[in-house]
């Protein structure tokens, strides 16, 4: 036997399934929506990173800081004593044993002396025993200093590069008189006293 379904009947349930889950579909929708927005602002957000161009360099790619150069601070000198942190060296102008605690470099007197690299003039003091000495300050705790100077043309709070003139050899030392007309150069790191062969191979006597 064949049941008879009314049309009207037929409607309205449908209409009572679209009623039941319109909740459901308009949550649907919303979830397609944020979900495209948020795709969208990715992408855009993506295309828009800043890149980084720095010259010499590759292009969005952060590296260290080149280490900071030094340069030697005579052009024609030869190297004389060299610094002994640790081991005692004969000192003929003091007749005793001591550390040597920089290099001296031997060159002829009124001799330029130069910076050996960028920093700022720390100090310039007028001492009796060894002469006028000029304290520069450079990156990374590194600090050169130049002793027996006269005619300094640098002051305190300076900013200087490497080959800035700080002043010229003299003979002015009490300290190393009978070494005759040098440079006595010293280095420190972060403090303490290096050889300043370390930073400038070229003054190390075995090159």
């Amino acid at each position: 036997m064949k049941t008879y379904q009314s049309p009207t009947k037929d409607k309205k349930t449908k209409k009572n399934f679209f009623m039941r889950n319109i909740y459901g579909f308009i949550f649907g929708i919303t979830l397609l929506v944020v979900a495209a927005i948020i795709t969208l602002t990715l992408v855009l957000n993506a295309r828009r990173a800043p890149v980084d161009n720095k010259p010499g360099g590759d292009i969005g790619v952060d590296g260290p800081p080149p280490a900071p150069t030094y340069s030697a601070p005579l052009v024609d000198y030869t190297v004389g004593k060299e610094a002994s942190l640790t081991k005692l060296v004969y000192s003929s102008t003091l007749n005793q044993w001591r550390t040597h605690n920089g290099i001296d470099l031997l060159t002829s007197a009124g001799s330029e002396v130069k910076c050996v690299g960028v920093g700022k003039v720390e100090s310039v003091k007028d001492t009796i025993l060894e002469g006028v000495v000029v304290t520069v300050s450079h990156e990374d705790g590194v600090v050169s200093i130049y002793k027996g100077l006269s005619d300094v043309s640098v002051k305190e709070g300076d900013s200087v590069t490497g080959g800035t003139v700080l002043g010229k050899v003299s003979e002015n030392m009490m300290t190393e008189q009978n070494d005759g007309a040098h440079l006595h150069f010293e280095m420190t790191k972060d403090g303490k006293l290096v050889d300043p062969a370390t930073f400038l191979p070229e003054l190390a006597t075995d090159k």
